[in-house]
């Protein structure tokens, strides 16, 4: 009996670990940033700089300029040596990486409107991506970017999909992906508004995109 208990426990043991693993991982990872989900790359490794935090529930984060608690959408930047905790909530953290290649933007460069800019630096800025349902951004132009997706809606170019295509251009909530530059219109074909939080990299246009 025993070793039944014992055998059961260890498969509980398991499972419960690969569900924490699942949670508290890197949700993406290039040459350009590293973005872990409900946890952190620590402050050790010297070859990461500026961090942001992305809410994705209410995220109480505790450091020497700030003690708040972040709303869902809502973003924190931490330069290189400043050092924070974060003792509830659930999150990305994106952390750029020091070397980097130069990002790259597209050939022409048209701003996007209805969008909320709510951080600027001199390597990149950060903006609430928002579409109500059925409405259209006309042509406009993104950089490489990080972007957080947090409302499920679907999306098209109605240049080439006015009813966009079964299955395409879904917005999956609380995941992250790095986005290449590009220049499109998009519609926001569902009833639910878009909400995105972008970072986008800033590029010089001098060069050969």
């Amino acid at each position: 009996m025993k070793k039944y208990l014992l055998f059961f426990l260890l498969v509980f043991v398991v499972i419960a670990g690969s569900a924490i693993n699942q949670t508290d991982s890197v949700a993406l990872e290039n040459e350009f940033v590293k973005v872990m989900r409900h946890s952190s790359v620590g402050f050790t490794d010297t070859k990461f700089g500026t961090r942001v935090i992305v809410a994705l529930t209410d995220t109480k984060i505790k450091s020497k300029k700030t003690n708040k608690i972040l709303k869902r959408g809502e973003v924190a930047v931490f330069q290189k040596n400043e050092k924070y905790k974060i003792t509830t909530g659930d999150f990305f953290e994106v952390v750029f990486k020091l070397n980097h290649p130069a990002p790259k933007g597209p050939d022409e460069w048209l701003e996007p409107q209805k969008n909320t800019i709510v951080y600027e630096d001199n390597e990149f800025r950060i903006f609430e991506e928002r579409l109500e349902g059925g409405d259209t951004r006309e042509l406009h132009s993104h950089a490489q970017r990080i972007v957080v997706r947090l409302n499920e809606v679907q999306l098209t170019d109605p240049r080439y999909k006015p009813n966009g295509s079964p299955g395409g251009g879904i917005q999956v909530p609380n995941t992250v992906r790095f986005a290449e530059p590009m220049v499109h219109v998009v519609k926001n074909l569902s009833v639910l508004p878009l909400f995105n939080i972008i970072i986008e990299f800033k590029y010089k246009k001098n060069e050969t995109n």
